[in-house]
């Protein structure tokens, strides 16, 4: 099998662990393939599809594993959902952006590729300004607890970094895609700056084009306006006493995460619940590492 027909498959195959089937254009983007245009990539998709006895076939401009037309329809539904999901996701916006530190509020997960569904949460990253990630964490956290009674669905937010701290660490096919499709619903030039510290993402996705000014926006852009309420209450944790308290709340997670979860390992429980003073992760899970394998099961299935 040529190259660029085993790459296209790659690229296929990834995305139908979600039974999420991809359009050409998002085929090219993520290709682990350059020095090939889309109209290329496009009349090879267009072969393999026609071919009785390949793996690929086409609905409506969407391309999938055989014989999994369903996903197709599927794929139609969450895309007409993710619009109720875009309206809640500005209305939750409109709240966090004006809690102390945030500078920016991105949209990740399900509704970042236009694939939520009913069961889906809404996924949050949150750039804030530097050494106080933790104090506006902790406030997040504690308004979603005691006035949303930790409502989880509309007000997921699992991963925070500070503007001085954009680079990711880890590097793989999984945080390449997540980092690929982030939205911007608040200060996309922040957004912006995150992309351009990441731009290893190339190395898995060469035709990705990280100026696409639609990209990285979200359906439901708030704009850059800082809000007064915000910085009238970042007044209150300036200074020296600011610095304290959020070395102290970042320590205290610690703890509490090395109690909750003493039976990981050191190193499983530090990368599944990243705590710094430049980036809290919380994905006690591990869903990375299981979709990693679950690719891997799949290339190897596939003889690829």
């Amino acid at each position: 099998m040529e190259i660029l027909k085993k790459n296209i498959l790659r690229t296929i195959l990834y995305y139908d662990i979600f039974s999420h089937p991809l359009k050409s254009d998002e085929v090219f983007t993520f290709l682990p393939q350059n020095s090939v245009t889309s109209e290329t990539v496009e009349s090879t998709l267009s072969e393999l599809a026609s071919e009785e006895s390949g793996l690929l076939a086409e609905k409506q401009g969407y391309y999938y594993i055989k014989p999994k037309v369903e996903n197709v329809f599927s794929r139609k539904e969450k895309e007409e959902y993710s619009r109720k999901m875009w309206r809640r996701a500005n209305l939750v916006t409109h709240i966090i952006k004006r809690f102390p530190f945030v500078r920016s509020v991105i949209i990740s997960g399900t509704l970042s590729k236009n694939s939520s569904d009913s069961s889906s949460d809404l996924d949050f990253m949150i750039i804030t300004k530097p050494k106080r990630l933790w104090i506006s964490r902790t406030l997040l956290m504690l308004f979603k607890k005691i006035i949303l009674f930790n409502n989880k669905k509309y007000f997921c937010l699992n991963y925070f970094i500070t503007e001085d701290s954009l680079e990711i660490e880890v590097r793989n096919i999984y945080t390449a895609i997540e980092i690929a499709t982030l939205k911007a619903i608040y200060n996309k030039p922040l957004l912006d700056k995150f992309i351009a510290h990441n731009l290893w993402i190339k190395d898995y996705f060469p035709n990705y084009n990280p100026y696409d000014s639609k990209l990285h926006l979200g359906s439901a852009y708030s704009g850059e306006r800082t809000s007064y309420l915000q910085r009238f209450f970042e007044v209150f944790f300036t200074g020296k006493l600011g610095d304290k308290l959020d070395g102290y709340l970042n320590r205290k997670t610690i703890r509490h995460w090395n109690k909750k979860y003493h039976h990981l390992e050191d190193s499983e429980r530090n990368f599944r619940l990243k705590s710094t003073s430049t980036e809290s992760k919380v994905h006690p899970n591990s869903v990375q590492k299981t979709i990693l394998n679950l690719y891997a099961e799949k290339l190897k299935q596939f003889g690829l």
